[in-house]
């Protein structure tokens, strides 16, 4: 029987639903993206068996980025024995390993009928437009909302920086918009548009530089890409010029909004400038580096780096900002100082190995879903230089899902190729 004859089950739609819905409701909570990706781990195993799954998983590591990925793994658990609290190190680094493969589980789900893709791209379009109209409306005109989601009452008062970790979720959730325009009828893509848009005045109303720095990456990435797949010169030249010009515009914008950090920061040698990278940032990745430097090489343990001699000091300049505010803000100084160059080394390979892998397909078979599978990856690793812990639960696993989608929607293409 065809995947075209097939009847989708109940729980195959409920599935597809609950997948496209989860990464647009963080802004209601992470407790409420957690619960909704759970249900999306049962229903799977609702619609697929048991061994299914389990033969998927083992033929995925037994692909070179699956050995990767498990040598990573491996590379990160002497930390493990190195960490303070050995318990919660051991917690991160396996809680990583567990949301890559219910990652696989969910695009091996997927990817095995288009119909199912097409549900989950249209649950997400949907609930990424309900869910960015409520962070539009909190953080402009009705903070009441907000508040009131919380259980805080109905107050006035402003939200401060309470969305701006979802905000930053935009490097993520634009590119999988696009998506979804590209099987959409004129009038979704307008409306997908629009989304969109409202996606980045989010980012610019919580002034979330990280994820402006997420967009750079995809522009540039994109832009590469275009140019690996041999597309025509005027095209390239268009690009190049495109990404240079809003770069440019961009370090031009933070230079003229951000010149007075050149009078607030105390005196120091510092590798960047001030007003592109703030000197509490600056300081704070070379103390974690400095606090890591005995065990630079298997790493002072995951996710514990807050909780080492000399975290609570006080950057200079500030009133109460420790030297460790909870992590590093940076995910490569972060695996670093707590997994070791060598956990570093091989997780920075498989990054690479796994884009070289998508860059190779998309030369071969082309297709948007593999494109934008770059822009995800590199909108998350290049906001990820500047915003959460590396092990962050909520942050990794809305990285994986929205890869899902891509690579599920090029699924089709792929094979044919």
């Amino acid at each position: 029987m065809t995947e075209e004859t097939e009847t989708i089950s109940p729980a195959s739609r409920l599935f597809a639903v609950l997948l496209g819905i989860a990464v647009p409701s963080v802004v209601y909570g992470r407790a409420v993206f957690a619960v909704i990706v759970g249900l999306a781990l049962i229903t799977l195993f609702i619609c697929r068996p048991w061994r299914e799954i389990t033969r998927d998983l083992m033929l995925q590591c037994q692909t070179p980025l699956g050995i990767l990925i498990l040598l990573t793994y491996a590379a990160w658990l002497p930390s493990v024995f190195n960490s303070g609290f050995p318990l919660r190190s051991f917690e991160a680094v396996t809680r990583t390993l567990i949301f890559v493969g219910a990652a696989s589980a969910f695009c091996s789900c997927l990817g095995r009928d288009q119909r199912l893709v097409a549900i989950t791209l249209r649950a997400f379009a949907v609930m990424a437009a309900i869910s960015a109209a409520f962070a539009l409306l909190s953080i402009t005109v009705l903070p009441e909302l907000y508040w009131a989601l919380r259980l805080k009452g109905w107050l006035s008062q402003p939200i401060g920086t309470g969305l701006k970790g979802f905000s930053a979720l935009a490097v993520l959730i634009v590119p999988a918009l696009l998506l979804v325009a590209c099987r959409a009828s004129t009038k979704w893509r307008a409306g997908l548009l629009l989304v969109s848009i409202a996606y980045v005045a989010l980012v610019w109303e919580s002034y979330n530089r990280s994820a402006i720095a997420g967009f750079l990456a995809i522009m540039v990435t994109l832009v590469l890409a275009s140019m690996a797949r041999r597309g025509s010169r005027n095209s390239i030249l268009l690009a190049i010029g495109s990404t240079t010009a809003l770069t440019a515009g961009v370090f031009i914008w933070l230079r003229m909004t951000r010149g007075f950090m050149l009078r607030l920061a105390p005196e120091g040698d510092r590798f960047f400038p001030v007003w592109l990278i703030d000197h509490e940032r600056q300081t704070i990745w070379s103390s974690a580096l400095k606090i890591a430097s005995d065990s630079i090489w298997t790493g002072i343990g995951a996710n514990t780096i807050n909780f080492s001699s000399g975290a609570n000091a006080i950057i200079a300049g500030t009133r109460d900002l420790h030297v460790i505010p909870a992590h590093p803000h940076n995910w490569a100084v972060e695996v670093i100082s707590e997994a070791g160059i060598l956990g570093f080394t091989f997780l920075l390979t498989t990054i690479l190995v796994s884009g070289f892998m998508t860059l190779r397909n998309l030369r071969r078979t082309g297709g948007p879903g593999l494109y934008l599978a770059l822009a995800v990856m590199a909108g998350y690793w290049g906001s990820g230089l500047f915003n959460f812990s590396y092990w962050s639960a909520w942050w990794q696993l809305s990285f994986f899902i929205s890869l899902v989608f891509c690579y599920a929607f090029a699924n089709k293409a792929t094979e044919s190729g």
